[in-house]
């Protein structure tokens, strides 16, 4: 299966890569993505829909991989991640998020990451470093009004 184009969706305007950095996992081939397809559960979405509840206790990572939302801080584009920190910490939600389009995300609950990462290792490193990459950019993109930043 080729990956190359799997985030193409020719009907919707393409955004820049978040804060000018390349894409969730991009690089990974066919298989890693199946091992993550194979891990993650879809959750389709329609306007109005609130995605993802401030004060929910749902420790997992979301893939937003078609459609827009809106957080608090802003409108939220494909492809990037949903709900790091409540993935990394377990605590609950800090933000509600809320569906302006039509959309599909993936769910990565924190038992199914790690047994992809017990399955691959490396995939499950790149899964985190990745999150933290995209955390800490935009950390970065709200610099000193962030309490204990230090970049």
């Amino acid at each position: 299966m080729d990956t190359t184009g799997f985030f193409d969706y020719p009907t919707e305007p393409k955004a820049p890569a978040e804060h000018g950095l390349p894409g969730f996992l991009s690089g990974r081939g066919d298989e890693d993505w199946a091992t993550l397809l194979d891990h993650t559960e879809t959750r389709l979405f329609v306007p109005g829909e609130v995605v993802l509840r401030a004060g929910e206790r749902d420790r997992a990572l979301y893939v937003l991989v078609m459609g827009w939302v809106r957080a608090p801080s802003g409108v939220v584009h494909p492809i990037t991640t949903l709900g790091e920190g409540a993935f990394l910490d377990g605590a609950p939600r800090s933000v509600s998020v809320e569906a302006m389009s039509e959309g599909e995300m993936l769910r990565l609950g924190y038992d199914g990451f790690e047994a992809l990462a017990a399955r691959n290792p490396a995939l499950g490193r790149d899964i985190l470093l990745d999150v933290g990459r995209i955390l800490s950019a935009r950390l970065h993109a709200l610099g000193d009004e962030t309490p204990g930043w230090t970049g």
